[in-house]
């Protein structure tokens, strides 16, 4: 019977525990409307232009998003991505650019960190990826006989992420993520790693 009692108390203690640190953070994480600004590498891959091209595509990319936090634990968000234009190459010889942005609503799972100013977060929705194909050197690739995929392709992907930021101010965080729209052969997988500045209007 003392041992149940144990469990009993163990349990209650546990659970208020649990409540008590989500009423903390319930208390200390302002919501509400917020803007979001990033700046970072970007890259493009998994992508297919003709037979024997490859693209150079790592460069600077940039990303803005606007959303609304709901509670401390969840947000949604609307965003729009430019990446780093690509430079399309035939056996190392340029021929062509590839310029590349997207659309992306998600959701966004957010843990709060107690005491420090910080949280994690996952984001999961979906982009409109579009790309648009230009050719430098359509002489090059007729020569071999061959022909570059140019024009403009859209797709509607998957978009994912992760990260986490610091609020050095009550309104005002620092952030750090990597976020992917997951595009097809003619978009190409979107990958972007950022630093970033968010105002949460509260």
């Amino acid at each position: 019977m003392k041992h149940m009692k144990k469990i009993a108390l163990v349990v209650v203690g546990t659970a208020m525990a649990v409540f008590t640190v989500l009423a903390m953070a319930e208390a200390s994480a302002p919501m509400g409307w917020y803007l979001e600004g990033n700046l970072g590498a970007s890259k493009i891959s998994n992508v297919s232009f003709a037979p024997n091209t490859s693209i150079q595509s790592s460069g600077l990319g940039w990303n803005l998003n606007g959303g609304y936090k709901f509670i401390p634990y969840f947000a949604t968000e609307i965003g729009y991505t430019s990446y780093a234009n690509g430079t399309i190459n035939f056996n190392g010889t340029k021929v062509g650019t590839d310029q590349v942005y997207a659309y992306d609503l998600a959701g966004k799972a957010i843990v709060p960190i107690q005491d420090v100013g910080a949280e994690v977060f996952a984001k999961l929705g979906v982009a409109r990826a579009k790309s648009h194909v230009t050719a430098t050197n359509a002489s090059l690739l007729a020569a071999s006989g061959e022909t570059l995929n140019t024009g403009r392709y859209n797709s509607t992907n998957l978009y994912f992420g992760v990260g986490g930021d610091y609020a050095f101010m009550p309104n005002l965080s620092a952030n750090i993520q990597w976020n992917r729209v997951d595009g097809n052969t003619s978009t190409g997988n979107l990958d972007l790693f950022s630093l970033g500045l968010t105002y949460l209007f509260g």
